[in-house]
């Protein structure tokens, strides 16, 4: 089995203006999105949280991004690669950052974002402990800004 290729930057013209860790809860998660005009929203009913047995108060882990202007652009780029699932790479000896890395329906890896300081790091570790209790599933959110009100883009993704 070959390892899969390094992951690649996201492109320049995609870079938001800034991103986070975040959770919702599992119950509410389909009803924050649903019936609203998202122009690029995928929530596969295989992965509604409460068909995969998840507990409603479950907080699902996710990223949302900020993207400002290039908020539109980032998600059409994201609903072209078909996002499949975001990990979290933890820093190590070899390298100095930490980061989120998306992979897209072609098993290409993209650099989502990246950080050094040890806050993000703390969130990082534990996106990555509630999606293992979340059975894999995750979500990312671009939006213009973060008043919450219009959304470019939501993902509901999964490692299943």
């Amino acid at each position: 089995m070959t390892s899969p290729s390094p992951p690649q930057p996201l492109p320049e013209r995609l870079w938001g203006e800034r991103w986070r860790f975040a959770a919702l809860g599992a119950g509410d998660f389909f009803d924050c999105f649903e019936g609203r005009p998202i122009p690029f929203l995928s929530l596969p009913p295989a992965l509604h949280p409460l068909n995969l047995g998840l507990a409603s108060d479950l907080p699902l882990p996710g990223v949302i991004i900020d993207g400002g202007r290039r908020a539109l652009a980032l998600a059409q780029w994201l609903a072209e690669i078909q996002p499949r699932q975001m990990g979290y790479r933890s820093a190590d000896l070899a390298q100095s950052q930490g980061g989120v890395i998306l992979t897209d329906a072609q098993a290409q890896r993209w650099i989502l974002a990246t950080f050094s300081d040890l806050e993000m790091a703390a969130s990082g570790a534990q996106f990555q402990r509630r999606r293992e209790i979340a059975k894999g599933l995750h979500f990312l959110i671009v939006q213009p800004d973060d008043a919450g009100v219009t959304y470019s883009g939501v993902w509901l993704l999964g490692d299943l």
